[in-house]
């Protein structure tokens, strides 16, 4: 694969300018859950991976930009909290970093396309957010995708 486009939906964080319906594009993969405490294996649960250079796109979509972390619950704990904190995250998934070392792994070129649907640092409860605005996301998803693609389509990777 010349570039792999991950696309999904997302939480972001009010403390980073984050808001429902908002489209980020990724600047880099951490996971914020990976826990080993078997130290020195405990290394291999932390690490970013940085994406595919996007300003020109973010300009373009009049996207925002920023670090998704990656977990397997839509809670956080403060472990998790303080590794999201630590990467600088604007968005948190349950899937990009897994598919970041995927394509780190197999030298293939890649991004995230996310959308927010609940605030991670915000009052509600995140299911509650989710569930009311998975629909909405998924519709700016589909509007933003064509033009993403449009996009990137003919052009080297350093001039995404």
């Amino acid at each position: 694969a010349d570039l792999l486009i991950n696309a999904g939906t997302s939480g972001g964080f009010k403390s980073k300018g984050a808001q429902i319906g908002d489209v980020f594009l990724t600047t880099g993969a951490a996971n914020h859950d990976r826990r080993i405490p078997l130290p020195p294996f405990d290394a291999y649960g932390v690490g970013r991976i940085d994406s595919a250079p996007t300003a020109r796109l973010a300009r373009e979509l009049s996207a925002k930009r920023g670090v998704c972390t990656t977990g397997n619950s839509l809670d956080t704990h403060d472990w998790d909290e303080r590794h999201m904190s630590e990467n600088d995250a604007s968005v948190k998934d349950m899937e990009y970093a897994g598919v970041a070392w995927s394509c780190e792994l197999n030298g293939v070129p890649h991004f995230g396309v996310k959308v927010v649907t609940d605030i991670v640092d915000g009052s509600r409860p995140t299911d509650e957010e989710f569930l009311e605005n998975l629909h909405s996301a998924a519709e700016s998803l589909q509007g933003a995708l064509p033009r993403v693609i449009d996009h990137v389509c003919g052009r080297g990777h350093d001039e995404l």
